[in-house]
């Protein structure tokens, strides 16, 4: 950013653009993703002979480290993103700029990094890395150890007892060798000792109360720069984040209903319904606090939905622009990156995030994404009348019932699949079959334009969700695939 203000000198060959009903931020952070990174490789399960066979691979490829898949935590993200725009282009054209991201795998998710959401190349993408050791209260599958949530936490404080015994030899040899022993490689020893001489964060992925509690109590034993990730309850511990010190990276991911409600349909259990009250008042809490917290997507299977669940923290009283400077300057301060990014100074990188209307209203819309001085500019549509047959009824819903086949088209990795549709009206229902396994359809969908739907999939271990849209015409098929990770197409042809 070269110059800010009414009466800035601009260039001669500036391009100039007109401002008029737009309002111009500093570019948006999701403070935590998968963007750019691949996906775990698919193995078959833990169990049987093709199991072993993949567990004792994995062993062989272990890279040095004396601790299984999941258990390391040296693994990089930095060394392991993908560059290209594609990837990126659903997260940027809705105003994103810069994220977070990690894998979210194993119970050790890896060191992070922090990328602007353009670059041919990784290198010009990496704004900061590694940024912070990612931990998740998860479990190893295939039955290896930690098996439990209880194991997990063990495993996790004798990692960093053993990391406190390793620096200790390292400094005795350093000092001193001769007489003594070598000390041995541990490649994943050696990566947790940056955060136990707090020079790297450890982020905790947290959302119960309990498992705050957990990390909060294992970062005061230890005396480690904590981050909680996720926060869904943080509210309930507010006072304790703040005399901590712990930023929290609150999830926008709000517990919903996985279905449309019916009379056949469970009702929802009373904790399913007091955190789908609680969680959007967050925010509020923690902000009245004092605790500093960024918003990030949570595993959004809709990107748009961001800027819907901030609003509604917005309505249970946080002030707006606090919610402004979740996505700005707060993200930028607690990733360490503000000396660059998150407010609109001279100096800074050209992140910029333009918007027309009111940034959480339903008729808002990104016109333009600078990233790094790049300009990504958005068309606006022009508004047409709700279209209707010439009797002027609605048109017809899309014709979508049936058996398909699909190739899922995941980079260097396609997968083949199925869809099996049943049609009622606009009501779509059936199951999603993959190589990963089958997952019912929820909150199917049919319109004039084509399907949608939900599912819960397993993929790398863990379960994520999705988001599926797509269009059929004829005996053809096509659409796309939204997960944390981005989006995939997909197509196929109807079965007889």
């Amino acid at each position: 950013i070269e110059s800010i203000g009414a009466n800035a000198k601009a260039p001669a060959d500036a391009q100039v653009f007109n401002g008029s009903g737009l309002t111009v931020y500093p570019g948006f952070f999701d403070a935590l993703t998968s963007l750019g990174v691949p996906s775990a490789p698919v193995r078959p399960p833990g169990g049987g002979q093709a199991g072993q066979q993949a567990q004792a691979q994995a062993a062989q490829t272990a890279s040095n480290s004396n601790y299984p898949d999941g258990l390391r935590p040296e693994e990089s993200t930095a060394d392991n993103l993908k560059a290209g725009e594609a990837q990126f282009e659903t997260n940027r054209n809705a105003g994103f700029a810069t994220v977070l991201t990690v894998g979210r795998d194993g119970v050790f998710n890896g060191q992070s990094a922090v990328i602007n959401l353009a670059g041919e190349n990784v290198s010009t993408m990496i704004i900061k890395a590694p940024f912070a050791e990612h931990f998740s209260f998860a479990t190893l599958r295939g039955g290896q150890y930690p098996a439990s949530l209880l194991g997990t936490f063990s495993a996790l404080r004798q990692m960093f007892y053993d990391a406190q015994r390793l620096q200790e030899i390292q400094k005795l040899y350093a000092a001193s060798p001769l007489g003594m022993k070598r000390p041995e490689e541990d490649k994943s020893l050696e990566a947790l000792i940056p955060v136990l001489n707090r020079q790297m964060p450890i982020v905790f992925n947290a959302n119960r109360e309990i498992e705050i509690i957990r990390a909060l109590d294992l970062a005061k034993e230890f005396n480690l720069k904590a981050i909680i990730a996720g926060g869904q309850e943080a509210g309930n511990v507010a006072d304790r984040l703040k005399a901590q010190n712990v930023p929290v990276l609150l999830s926008l991911n709000f517990p919903k209903r996985t279905a449309a409600a019916s009379a056949e349909a469970d009702p929802e259990s009373i904790e399913d319904l007091r955190l789908r009250a609680e969680t959007p008042k967050t925010a509020a809490r923690l902000q009245q606090v004092g605790v500093k917290f960024a918003f990030q997507s949570g595993g959004l299977t809709g990107i748009n939905d961001f800027y819907t669940n901030a609003g509604k923290t917005v309505e249970n009283g946080l002030a707006k622009d606090a919610a402004i400077r979740a996505m700005t300057l707060n993200a930028a301060e607690i990733l360490g990156v503000e000396n660059r990014l998150g407010s609109i100074e001279k100096g800074k990188i050209a992140n910029l995030t333009v918007v027309r209307g009111d940034l959480f209203g339903k008729e808002k819309m990104v016109t333009h994404v600078f990233v790094d001085g790049k300009l990504f500019e958005q068309k606006e549509k022009p508004k047409t009348p709700p279209a209707t047959t010439p009797g002027g009824a609605a048109p017809a819903l899309a014709s979508v019932g049936g058996n398909y086949s699909i190739t899922i088209e995941i980079p260097g990795q396609p997968l083949s699949g199925t869809l099996a549709f049943t049609q009622q009206s606009a009501i779509l229902s059936g199951t999603f079959q993959s190589q990963l396994g089958t997952a019912p359809i929820k909150d199917g969908k049919v319109t004039a334009e084509g399907f949608s739907f939900s599912a819960t999939v397993e993929f790398g271990g863990s379960q994520i969700d999705i988001f599926v849209k797509g269009t059929v015409t004829g005996n053809q098929i096509s659409g796309t695939i939204d997960s944390p990770q981005g989006s995939i197409p997909f197509s196929g042809t109807k079965n007889p």
